[in-house]
């Protein structure tokens, strides 16, 4: 359904423009996303199933940028930001409410472990837990910038604070950690960097407070410390996935990566069939593994191959080989460097905001599969074209 409105979307605007013969602009973009899509061509012909890797290219590579390219060409006035940020808050509620209403009935959870009440985690219309993150986390940076640097007396605020509400709580029920740290770290952002002296000098003082809570109780350092080594279950699985990650692109792809929709496939042969889960302080774990068969049984856990690295850097590196990572990275360098070449003082507040929007989603992409999914590909796209808009533009944009 996504795909047949975005092309029809698409086949309408060019139909429209193509009788007025206007030329159409890439936002500034243009040579970066052609070297992306080169990436991701010679990625269909490296990867071992080519029917996959087709489908892949079409729906995460040039449908999206389709999309960018509408978006870029059709945003004229303040009227249409409106409609754009009211349809990104439509849709968030969509996939909160049904999250917030598994929280407490655990209907609609396929997964035994997660359907469970003392385990549960929601997963709204998808069918894992992280996707609701994965989608809702840079709709609430957005909604939080606009809800916290807009007018106190903006019709739109209690809308802004319903859609932070429940896509907060969303996120929570599903325990989406790597999408909170997202939306933490995109905060803090926004704090430091916002032209706001006030503002900073109270993000400073709460961020001292927090190190200070942090360091003093026990729980929440143990907590932070396990996150931030990965030494929780976790993180050890994602640890174990990116050294054998790491040793399929050093054995021969380097270049080339595993192809579209390769992974799962060209990563076997590295795949370690599980690890062995350390106790905390226990010095004679080694003697145990080796010797002690039901100890052995309680802390071996299987890993599963997923289909992507879960992290930002590899997912990019594997799929679209070297020239894909480059080609994003340099997106992501262009997109920042570009804050400094929008003219209208409020409007730089809005692009700080679209780049704390792209913080979280590159935060949480360090321990998850962001991007390779049709809604967070034309999510993707569409904070570039916001941002595009934004710096075009010399008159004052609301977004509300």
């Amino acid at each position: 359904m996504l795909e047949s409105m975005i092309l029809l979307l698409f086949l309408i605007w060019l139909a429209r423009n193509f009788k007025k013969r206007r030329d159409f602009s890439f936002g500034g973009y243009g040579y970066l996303i052609l070297i992306f899509l080169v990436a991701a061509t010679i990625a269909v012909f490296v990867s071992p199933d080519r029917i996959a890797a087709q489908g892949i290219w079409k729906a995460y590579f040039i449908e999206p940028i389709l999309f960018f390219i509408v978006f870029v060409n059709s945003m004229k006035n303040r009227e249409h930001w409106s409609l754009i940020v009211g349809a990104l808050g439509s849709s968030a509620l969509l996939v909160a409410i049904p999250a917030i209403i598994q929280k407490f009935t655990g209907f609609g959870i396929a997964n035994p472990f997660w359907a469970a009440e003392e385990t549960r985690r929601v997963v709204s219309w998808y069918g894992f837990p992280n996707a609701v993150g994965l989608y809702l986390a840079p709709i609430v940076v957005l909604f939080l910038g606009m809800f916290f640097w807009q007018g106190r007396r903006d019709k739109s605020r209690f809308y802004q604070g319903l859609v932070i509400v429940a896509a907060i709580a969303a996120i929570v029920f599903a325990r989406s950690e790597g999408a909170a740290i997202g939306i933490l770290a995109a905060v803090v952002f926004l704090g430091f960097f916002f032209p706001n002296k006030k503002l900073r000098r109270t993000s400073t003082c709460i961020l001292m407070a927090l190190v200070i809570l942090v360091s003093l109780i026990t729980p929440f350092r143990s907590y932070v410390f396990e996150k931030a080594t990965m030494s929780d279950l976790s993180g050890q699985i994602r640890v174990q996935q990116w050294k054998e990650t790491w040793s399929m692109l050093t054995d021969g792809r380097i270049i080339s990566g595993a192809g579209l929709a390769g992974y799962q496939t060209v990563i076997a042969p590295y795949h370690a069939e599980g690890i062995w889960i350390k106790d905390k302080g226990d010095s004679k774990w080694l003697d145990k593994v080796l010797y002690d068969e039901e100890y052995k049984k309680a802390h071996w856990q299987p890993t599963e191959i997923y289909m992507y690295p879960h992290n930002f850097f590899l997912n990019f590196w594997s799929e679209t080989g070297l020239l894909g990572l480059l080609a994003i990275i340099a997106l992501m360098i262009k997109f920042v460097a570009n804050y400094w070449r929008v003219e209208e003082k409020e409007n730089k507040k809005v692009y700080l905001v679209l780049i704390a929007v792209l913080v979280a989603i590159f935060v949480h992409g360090l321990v998850d599969a962001q991007y390779f999914k049709n809604d967070l590909s034309v999510l993707w796209w569409l904070v570039f074209a916001a941002g595009a808009v934004v710096m075009r533009d010399r008159e004052k944009i609301k977004i509300s």
